[in-house]
């Protein structure tokens, strides 16, 4: 099956710090995009002092007789080659940021101005969108401070847009470093936000762009850093695959009373990485949460990570739909049964087993097709191009516990990432 809403990046060897913010060194002209909304957003770095964030309509990239779904889209804006094609469309709004250091102090001056916020463009938004671009000059601002000491102890006079108007904020640069620090320039915006999970909206290649309460990049459908992980049985899947045999990996089936995709099925363990935690860590962290497997989190405590059940990052893919915009990291772990079991959370999970690898790829594919098939297909064209072999894996499985395989849907974000592993594979 070829064909879907995500966008493959490279990627072989894993990123084990968190991931650095987006703009570099003086001298580097950077032109990057991200999504926000109903918006892609062109990221330019126009000089030492300045940043602009152009917000284009994502109706610019719908195509006639269009049989692509909305991820796809998405992405098509997110990678839109903007040195060399224009969009046929104006900018529903635009964000220009400035700053310069104060003559008299080591404290720096940032303004956020916002100029045409057309239909569409809701004023809370911009004031999001404000407070991240605030956050990716500090983080320029903090490169070309002369010494650490003044780094601490410079302070940031922030412009930035309110709710009603303009509004300034006075926060130390090295503030901007902590979770505490970032909420307060939130905090104008709404008390519930102070004690929400802070989340980093990225660019297109998973770079940093600057951290927001969780409940708004939800809200907002921003692009944000989260990670997929694949559990294999007893052996290391690529081990099984390079043998000629075929791994048993870990599927499970939501509960019926979960808010979003009640009682679907799933083939990867996945979840949303916080701001400031390395990818590797969410991973280790959300097999140890949601299926009570630590071994990984561990190991990596005590500082024996050769020892790992967990792989280092082996690709990244970035999948886009309605309700769901991430960069997403992907792992593989190696689940030793003779030293771990599973363990899930019932109020998350109704149903989990390790599957045989040909089920999973044959009901994956189906759950596509019925998705397409119903106009509900997230990703771009599919190509149906296999040959179904529901009756002779029903006769090599016949085991009660796989029973209906051939019948299970499965989430929308994970049959990207699916495609996207895959793709990796050839």
């Amino acid at each position: 099956m070829n064909g879907a809403g995500i966008v493959f990046l490279l990627l072989m060897a894993a990123v084990n710090n968190a991931t650095p913010f987006a703009f570099e060194p003086e001298g580097c002209q950077c032109i990057s995009s991200s999504l926000a909304s109903s918006f892609a957003v062109k990221i330019d770095k126009i000089d030492f002092d300045s940043l602009r964030w152009d917000l284009y309509p994502l109706s610019a990239w719908e195509k006639e007789g269009d049989e692509g779904g909305v991820g796809s889209i998405a992405t098509r804006g997110l990678t839109h080659d903007w040195a060399r094609e224009k969009t046929g469309v104006g900018t529903a709004c635009s964000l220009d940021c400035h700053w310069a250091q104060q003559s008299s102090s080591d404290d720096w001056s940032v303004s956020v101005s916002v100029d045409g916020a057309g239909e569409g463009v809701s004023t809370e938004l911009v004031c999001v969108l404000s407070r991240v671009i605030a956050q990716s000059a500090a983080a320029r601002i903090a490169k070309y401070s002369t010494s650490s000491e003044k780094r601490r102890n410079a302070d940031l006079l922030m412009t930035l847009p309110m709710l009603e108007g303009q509004g300034c904020q006075r926060i130390k640069l090295s503030d901007l470093r902590e979770e505490d620090g970032i909420r307060l320039l939130f905090d104008p915006l709404g008390p519930d936000h102070s004690t929400v999970e802070l989340v980093d909206m990225v660019c297109s290649d998973g770079q940093v762009l600057g951290s927001v309460p969780r409940n708004l990049v939800h809200k907002y459908n921003l692009l944000h850093r989260g990670i997929g992980m694949i559990i294999s049985k007893d052996d290391v899947i690529f081990e099984t695959f390079r043998t000629g045999r075929l791994p048993q990996v870990y599927c499970h089936q939501r509960t019926d009373t979960k808010r979003v995709f009640p009682s679907l099925y799933d083939m990867f363990v996945g979840g949303v990485s916080a701001s400031f935690e390395r990818s590797r860590l969410t991973a280790a962290r959300e097999v140890a949460e949601e299926l009570g497997m630590k071994r990984a989190l561990n190991l990596m405590e005590e500082g024996l990570d050769d020892e790992s059940p967990l792989s280092q990052e082996l690709f990244k893919c970035t999948i886009a739909t309605s309700y769901n915009r991430c960069v997403v990291s992907f792992f593989a772990y190696t689940c030793d049964t003779s030293v771990e079991s599973l363990a899930w959370q019932e109020e998350e999970v109704q149903w989990g087993q390790f599957v045989p690898y040909d089920i999973v790829e044959e009901s994956a594919d189906l759950s596509i097709e019925r998705l397409v098939n119903d106009g509900a297909w997230p990703g771009e064209k599919v190509i149906l191009d296999y040959e179904p072999t529901i009756m002779s894996l029903k006769e090599r499985y016949s085991e009660e516990k796989y029973e209906g395989w051939e019948r299970w849907d499965y989430v929308p974000d994970g049959l990207l990432v699916w495609q996207a592993w895959k793709k990796y594979l050839e």
